[in-house]
């Protein structure tokens, strides 16, 4: 990778450790102050909540600096972060001014996501994307793991207070790499003389990737599988903090998770020539049946944590196989608003999942939803074997099925 893409991964790797932290840091403080499975479940619902909103910033992104809007994003975050750690040491953190930062501050968070795509995108050949894609998670995924491994040991010896400000330190400091040290190019877009009238481009701009968008109907059948999918999924990971007995088995939890991600984008790039009628519909199996197992085996010592990673280990292909096929089928010029549009149609229902999950755990066993919810990913693989738009792609990953 060249010098810019290391930068870029060096300040993703440092923002993903920050997010990690104050995000398993907020939940855990959310439960052990209520103990209420829907404030867990609506904690959950609000930190995803900022996804469904992507699509507002694709024409920001494709229309200005880059390097500008992560800087300005990361540095906001940072300060916000340090706003709830003085509000945390006063006393003063009360959970619905606790909700209102943290939805701000990962709403920041959320437009570097679609930036930073349409970064790579630019910076990469063609055929290296699934390569350096699966550099960029697996990197900051193994950060994810040593993160969620000693995450309940720090909330439970550090203190919650000393995590928050950690992280903003952390935060204002990759806003300050991102200001003077990276470098990329401007897109023909970002070239152009701007209009003095910024609410008219805007609209020309969101009315212009819209319509890019919706023309890629194979990759939007392929979405919307993956919503449902991803609702069932988020109501059972609201009851993940719920089962947990303690700070550290809600970190051994994470830690299979990040695992199970971190094997699979490193397998994503050995898998990619195979066609993906094939390959998605049997990772989505492989998946669910592992997420299933784990949680009705869950009292025989290590094996759930074993068979849930093993289930994150599909995943996280999948993860990977969903970013590259969003900037291969997309054209050139359109990777920051047509991803933050797709990312946002991913992410539109999961907040209601997080929240119906809360619900459902105030009246049932978590660990009943907990298997339940393991069912998405049995229903993808069926909805892929018989969408007739789906069942038909028999082209490997790096390849393109929607037409410029």
């Amino acid at each position: 990778m060249n010098k810019q893409l290391m930068i870029l991964l060096t300040g993703r790797i440092i923002t993903n450790f920050a997010d990690s932290f104050y995000m398993i840091a907020t939940i855990w403080y959310v439960k052990s102050t209520t103990s209420s499975p829907l404030l867990v479940g609506l904690t959950s619902a609000v930190a995803i909540l900022p996804v469904t909103i992507q699509f507002l910033y694709g024409p920001i992104i494709d229309r200005f600096s880059k390097k500008k809007i992560l800087y300005v994003a990361m540095l906001g975050q940072g300060v916000l972060v340090s706003a709830i750690s003085i509000l945390y040491f006063t006393n003063l953190l009360w959970l619905q001014l606790l909700f209102t930062l943290m939805f701000v501050a990962l709403s920041l968070s959320e437009c570097t996501y679609p930036t930073e795509s349409a970064l790579i995108e630019c910076l990469t050949p063609r055929e290296q994307l699934t390569k350096v894609n699966s550099i960029f998670a697996f990197s900051y995924q193994t950060l994810d793991i040593i993160c969620d491994a000693v995450s309940g040991i720090l909330i439970a010896f550090v203190g919650l207070g000393l995590i928050y400000v950690t992280n903003s330190v952390l935060l204002i400091g990759t806003g300050m790499l991102f200001l003077f040290y990276l470098s990329v190019p401007r897109s023909k877009k970002e070239t152009e003389v701007r209009s003095a009238h910024f609410i008219r481009q805007y609209k020309e701009d969101f009315k212009e990737g819209f319509l890019v968008v919706r023309k890629r109907h194979t990759l939007l059948s392929m979405v919307f599988g993956i919503i449902v999918m991803n609702v069932m999924a988020t109501m059972g990971m609201a009851m993940l903090p719920v089962i947990s007995d303690s700070s550290a088995e809600y970190g051994f939890w994470l830690t299979a998770m990040s695992l199970g991600t971190l094997t699979g984008t490193a397998l994503s790039s050995k898998v990619e020539k195979i066609a993906l009628n094939r390959i998605l519909p049997l990772l989505s199996l492989w998946s669910g049946l592992c997420w299933m197992l784990a949680f009705t085996l869950k009292d025989l010592s290590i094996m759930p944590y074993l068979l849930f990673a093993l289930s994150w280990m599909g995943i996280g292909i999948i993860g990977i196989y969903v970013q590259t096929l969003i900037q291969v089928n997309l054209p050139k010029g359109y990777i920051g608003i047509g991803f933050a549009f797709i990312s946002s149609l991913l992410g539109s229902l999961s907040p209601l999942g997080f929240l119906l999950g809360g619900v459902i755990g105030e009246f049932t066993s978590g660990r009943f939803l907990l298997v339940l919810s393991g069912v998405g990913y049995l229903a993808f693989a069926l909805y892929f074997w018989v969408n007739p738009r789906l069942k038909n792609l028999n082209k490997p990953l790096s390849v393109r099925f929607e037409e410029s």
